[in-house]
């Protein structure tokens, strides 16, 4: 009984779910977002933070000041391991946002994604 019902809470769960793409370290992966806060996903990560982290490619020249100027973006840290952090000051979601630079800059994208975090910390 109980597996019957973990499986329907899933099922519900991911019906209400909206799926984004997003590349990370080259690898382009879907994952799953929940719509709106209900008992199945209240812990979900927030989607209101408004932060992107982006790495491009070894080799690919990129400057950073038009890059952010471009999308509306205020870079807010330099990881030392090639990251940027950066702050969405666009009218736009940071999926939305997402869409567009990965559209447009593909061949220069090592990662990009939303800077939630990964460890679903209650809202």
């Amino acid at each position: 009984m109980n597996k019957l019902a973990s499986i329907v809470l899933l099922i519900a769960s991911a019906a209400s779910a909206q799926i984004i793409t997003i590349i990370d370290n080259g690898v382009e992966r879907k994952i799953s977002l929940p719509s709106a806060p209900n008992g199945v996903n209240a812990r979900a990560i927030q989607t209101e933070q408004k932060s992107i982290m982006v790495a491009f490619k070894k080799g690919a020249a990129v400057d950073i000041a038009a890059f952010s100027s471009q999308y509306n973006l205020v870079l807010t840290k330099k990881l030392s391991i090639g990251y940027y952090i950066f702050k969405n000051k666009s009218s736009l979601s940071d999926i939305t946002l997402i869409s567009l630079i990965q559209k447009e800059n593909r061949a220069r994208l090592k990662t990009i994604r939303p800077n939630w975090g990964f460890n679903n910390m209650p809202r």
